[in-house]
């Protein structure tokens, strides 16, 4: 984890202490998931028929910018125990205009601690935690930057793909045309 990005993990993980909730550290920034492993919030997630647990990759590309990565989970009960399973979604977040507030934490106080019965868990509440802290350290968010070298190659082959398509239609239009006529 980035030095600057230190002050916005540490808060988001006072946040979720006494929730649910938990921010772990990774190399690029942190992670905001349900703490699972916790049996405490067991028999409140079985009773809310909890089907889906999102994970909220947070990086900072800049001191002033975070993003988001949002991998979605599926879960399996046996017992009252939940085990989870890849999914294959992913959501990468941009900034939304539209972001407000709702739910279980505000911008004015995001350490309040929410009491149970307010939370959803559905994949807003994630995202609205590390928004509303974010807004405390006037950070923006961004697109994420960090999809991999793949996606970079990707993007590059259909830009290409796209230019070479383009220069054989207008050469196929021209010829149509008759701009490159038959030499005399």
């Amino acid at each position: 984890m980035s030095p600057h990005a230190r002050p916005f993990f540490d808060h988001v993980a006072r946040v979720c202490d006494g929730t649910p909730y938990k921010a772990t550290e990774t190399a690029r920034g942190f992670d905001v998931e349900l703490d699972l492993a916790d049996a405490r919030w067991h028999p409140r997630l079985q009773k809310d028929k909890l089907h889906w647990v999102f994970t909220y990759h947070v990086s900072m590309p800049t001191r002033n910018s975070y993003a988001i990565i949002e991998d979605t989970r599926s879960i399996v009960w046996f017992g009252d125990v939940p085990h989870t399973q890849k999914t294959g979604v992913r959501r990468i977040e941009a900034a939304d205009e539209e972001q407000t507030d709702q739910g279980v934490w505000h911008v004015h106080d995001p350490e309040s601690v929410p009491d149970l019965d307010q939370f959803r868990f559905d994949a807003e509440e994630g995202r609205t935690l590390i928004n509303s802290v974010a807004r405390l350290y006037a950070l923006q968010q961004r697109g994420a930057r960090h999809e991999g070298p793949g996606f970079s190659v990707a993007v590059g082959l259909v830009v290409t793909v796209s230019a070479i398509a383009t220069i054989i239609g207008l050469v196929v239009i021209l010829n149509l045309l008759g701009t490159f006529g038959t030499p005399s």
